[in-house]
């Protein structure tokens, strides 16, 4: 996806670890850094372009492409059904409109360890796409189309975590609740546990958000996440289109990923 941006803009995810410009940010001025990229856009293309057109559009269009296949030719429905769920991770995937997502710019959470001197490699999702990709099909399936869509969009907005190779490594596969963006970042998990004792001499892993403030990921809520992202005002209005954001329960998710990912299942079975 690389190939889609100016080469002056292009992700890089191969430096030394560095934060760039935010290492040394205020609050103030990573706003404005970001806002700055916000505005510029891709193309021209501004991102509540992105979100209020693209995003949706392409998942419509995908959809409905492969629905129409197999109404059409039965025998794609095993390749559509694989199809479905890959089209929904590009476009969770797809972040690069958002400026920290890049190491050139100042990261939303940096992960630290008790002040050791660490790699910070990786920039990662901060929601398991795997579990996007469910919860968005979910919607769909039941009918409704304006939910897939906020819960696309949200899922698009989750800010990226700039985090050791080691950690990246170690994250957990699922959120556990929906309702803590970050979960997999929490410390209770035993891979995450394990990193620590063998790698950091114990020093659990910290997030640091980009105005200094040190993240629980098992107290940080959804509410939360969405207040410091309406704190960018290109973002404003996005968030404000989120009212009325609903999730499953994560047992419900859980069990539609199983069974969408059984490859041993007949689609029909469904």
């Amino acid at each position: 996806m690389d190939k889609m941006f100016d080469e002056e803009v292009a992700p890089d995810y191969s430096g030394d670890g560095s934060n760039g410009e935010g290492a040394s940010s205020t609050p103030a001025r990573t706003r404005a850094i970001w806002s700055e990229q916000l505005e510029r856009g891709w193309n021209g293309v501004k991102v509540a372009d992105w979100v209020g057109l693209y995003l949706p559009a392409k998942l419509d269009a995908d959809i409905r492409f492969l629905d129409l296949l197999v109404d059409k030719v039965p025998i794609f429905a095993r390749v559509a059904q694989r199809r479905r769920r890959e089209a929904v991770g590009d476009l969770v995937r797809d972040q690069y409109l958002l400026p920290w997502t890049r190491k050139k710019y100042p990261q939303f959470f940096t992960e630290e360890r008790a002040g050791q001197p660490i790699v910070l490699k990786d920039v990662e999702h901060g929601f398991p796409v795997a579990q996007a990709k469910s919860l968005v099909l979910m919607a769909l399936e039941a009918g409704d189309v304006e939910q897939a869509r906020k819960r696309l969009v949200y899922c698009w907005l989750i800010p990226t975590v700039n985090c050791t190779h080691l950690t990246h490594r170690a994250l957990a596969a699922r959120c556990e609740n929906f309702d803590r963006p970050l979960d997999r970042y929490s410390r209770r998990h035993e891979k995450l546990q394990q990193v620590a004792e063998q790698h950091y001499d114990g020093a659990a892993m910290t997030l640091r958000r980009f105005d200094g403030t040190v993240i629980d990921p098992d107290q940080y809520s959804r509410s939360q996440m969405l207040d410091d992202l309406r704190s960018i005002e290109q973002l404003r209005p996005i968030i404000d289109g989120l009212d009325g954001l609903t999730f499953p329960e994560p047992a419900e998710e859980m069990a539609y990923t199983k069974r969408m990912t059984d490859r041993s299942r007949k689609p029909a079975d469904a």
